[in-house]
């Protein structure tokens, strides 16, 4: 896996003004990555994402990644085989936020969405250009299946 220089990482968000750390975590099966559709009703709601969230007080990044994972699919990573390439957003409640990225590898068994999101899809590069998701996120996931490939 790649080293996550957590220190790092911080010092330059803090250096960047960004207020927020968040994961985001491209959940690997088949050579396919999970991707979950945000709730109407929630903010860009009716896109797909990459499971993630915020990271926590107290919490290591890579710990929010695995907590997320768990939280938002029902699934258990097994492996954390990379990270890549991030990016910084904006949400209605959160001015400036980092995103930090994570591949993954998971236990066996079946996706149990939590009520953030209402649906998902396992998507290869040919089915992520049908998706409806945001353009950085497309992005996002467009570098996860690179780098799958790379690993």
């Amino acid at each position: 896996m790649d080293d996550l220089d957590e220190q790092a990482i911080r010092e330059k968000a803090k250096q960047d003004g960004i207020t927020h750390l968040s994961t985001g975590v491209a959940i690997v099966r088949d050579g396919k990555i999970l991707m979950v559709r945000r709730a109407k009703d929630d903010f860009l709601g009716g896109n797909f994402e990459l499971p993630g969230g915020g990271v926590d007080e107290g919490e290591s990044i890579q710990e929010s990644a695995l907590r997320e994972i768990t939280e938002e699919t029902g699934l258990v990573a097994s492996k954390v085989l990379a990270t890549f390439e991030g990016f910084d957003y904006s949400t209605d409640k959160k001015p400036r936020v980092r995103q930090t990225n994570f591949i993954v590898a998971v236990e066996p068994g079946e996706v149990a969405l939590s009520a953030e999101h209402d649906d998902f899809m396992w998507v290869d590069g040919v089915i992520l250009d049908g998706v409806q998701t945001t353009g950085p996120m497309r992005t996002c996931v467009r570098n996860a299946l690179a780098k799958l490939q790379s690993t």
